[in-house]
């Protein structure tokens, strides 16, 4: 990656100086003359962003000078917590971009009901912390995804069908706010702050949040795993069988070019309770279908399942052990960045600094497709044939991968999140980005075309923490439905110059194409 000839504006650059704490205060500053700068302005995603600065933060108490070190020099604010954004708009061009990945507490209340967690703290970091005491957090399964940008998309889990989505478990929210002040959001202090925060985007600098915490029953989960012949089958079969079932059910199935696989989380039921409602989906009688059905599983062993570092339950230190491979996660938790002149990072220990590490999260360069499935337009069998069959012809080196994930929540919405009571589904699509053109010309031909077949047929709800820049509608009520105006309405309160946005941020004012 050649580096660009940039010059640094020098009152913003001193301006951060002065807004950092510390005596490493220019080892945290990176800017576009910096050998470090592509990999630190690089995520989870591979999309190239120039930042005007870079500033890593270790203390709350630094971010409302650093929002008005952008103020008074008249850069946007963009705020970064774990990295994971798609598009890689947490490190926007022309931007300061604060990043927050080392300000990652966890304090826990005397009576263990709930943790006030900074934002730039880890989803791994939070439960390997929470476990510790026999409790847990209401929230997804990727280790490295941090609080900040989770909670602003509404945060799908494992356990939400009958628990809800991880935004209905915060209690209050810090923010920083464009003119510096930090406000506190909750149901009784700027509820409509604290509503449009959780799901709704961003409206401010979150900073911290409190959430309640959880005890989770042992359980009894099922790996599946289906040859590329009964793809159609197999996929069918679960499909027509899962969103029906007991809400303490979650599940998901992975869709890949050469074969298929199911995982599911019976929350706090038995083997024979699990298998008594696996049995009538028909899947056990697939064809060469390879599973499993064990029971008593701890929580961290269950999530081991989604990371496919276990497929059966076993003892809890050995669950644990395999547990830490993953979640055990650092501040700066990515691989290098390929073509990067150097790597950026700092103080990366451990959450658990005495335990095993995890490896490092993969960076991925993709093409990305997600759709909701609503319970007013159902999948027919001949959608579930052409993703099927359409999938299976292309070219191994694309890496296909769609995860299919059962929604159907019974429990109602307190949150921005607007898809809760309509999603059945959460189909995501991916395909990596290729060098080859051949091979990238089918790969981006092969979406265009998926994403063509399916709108007419399933709708344009999406899910906001898999933005697509090239979405083929309007993105506002892609990702925001029916709450786009209410949410207009917040940010002209709250944010009235969008000092806080991003090419698809909710705007102050109606966004086009949208009636209010």
């Amino acid at each position: 990656m050649q580096l660009r000839s940039v010059s640094v504006d020098s009152a913003l650059l001193n301006c951060v100086k002065r807004a950092l704490i510390g005596k490493d205060v220019d080892s945290r500053i990176v800017t576009p003359s910096n050998d470090t700068y592509y990999a630190a302005s690089s995520g989870a995603v591979l999309f190239t962003e120039y930042p005007a600065i870079i500033a890593y933060a270790t203390s709350i108490n630094e971010i409302s000078p650093l929002v008005q070190c952008g103020s008074t020099t008249g850069y946007k604010v963009t705020p970064r917590s774990g990295g994971h954004h798609f598009q890689n708009w947490s490190a926007l061009n022309g931007t300061l971009v604060v990043d927050i990945s080392h300000i990652n507490y966890v304090n826990i209340s005397e009576d263990l009901s709930t943790a006030t967690i900074a934002a730039g703290a880890k989803l791994g970091q939070i439960y390997e912390i929470l476990d510790q005491t026999g409790h847990t957090m209401i929230a997804g399964i990727c280790p490295t995804v941090a609080l900040g940008g989770y909670l602003g998309v509404g945060g799908y889990n494992m356990q939400m069908r009958v628990e809800g989505m991880a935004v209905d478990h915060i209690r209050s929210i810090k923010t920083v706010l464009a003119n510096g002040s930090t406000v506190t959001a909750s149901a009784s202090e700027n509820p409509d702050l604290f509503w449009a925060s959780r799901g709704g985007g961003t409206y401010g600098f979150t900073v911290e949040a409190t959430i309640e915490t959880a005890v989770l029953p042992r359980s009894a989960m099922l790996w599946m795993n289906f040859t590329g012949p009964t793809r159609t089958e197999a996929t069918q079969k679960y499909l027509d069988w899962a969103s029906h079932q007991d809400p303490h059910f979650n599940s998901q199935l992975n869709l890949y070019g050469g074969y298929a696989g199911v995982v599911g989380w019976y929350l706090g039921k038995t083997v024979e309770e699990l298998t008594a409602i696996v049995k009538p989906s028909g899947l056990l009688d697939v064809p060469g279908v390879n599973y499993t059905i064990t029971g008593n599983c701890s929580t961290e062993n269950s999530r081991n399942y989604w990371q496919y570092t276990q497929t059966t339950c076993t003892d809890d230190a050995t669950a644990h052990e395999a547990f830490n491979t993953e979640y055990n996660v650092v501040p700066d938790d990515f691989t290098p960045v390929p073509g990067a002149v150097a790597q950026y990072g700092f103080d990366d220990v451990p959450i658990l600094p005495n335990q095993t590490k995890a490896k490092p999260w993969n960076r991925v360069s993709i093409i990305n497709k997600t759709y909701f499935v609503t319970k007013s337009k159902p999948l027919d069998q001949e959608t579930i044939e052409y993703i099927v069959e359409k999938s299976g012809a292309l070219p191994a080196e694309l890496s296909f991968w769609t995860e299919m994930t059962i929604f159907n929540i019974s429990v109602p919405a307190t949150s921005a999140f607007p898809w809760q009571e309509e999603a059945q589904y959460l189909f995501r699509f991916e395909v990596v980005r290729s060098t080859n053109a051949t091979l990238q010309a089918i790969g981006q031909k092969f979406m265009d075309d998926l994403d063509a077949y399916l709108i007419p047929r399933i709708g344009s709800a999406s899910y906001a923490g898999y933005v697509d820049a090239d979405i083929s509608v309007n993105p506002y009520a892609a990702y925001w439905g029916d709450n786009v105006c209410r949410l207009s309405s917040v940010k002209e309160q709250y944010d009235p110059t969008s000092f806080f946005s991003n090419p698809f941020s909710i705007p102050p004012t109606k966004p086009e194409g949208i009636s209010c």
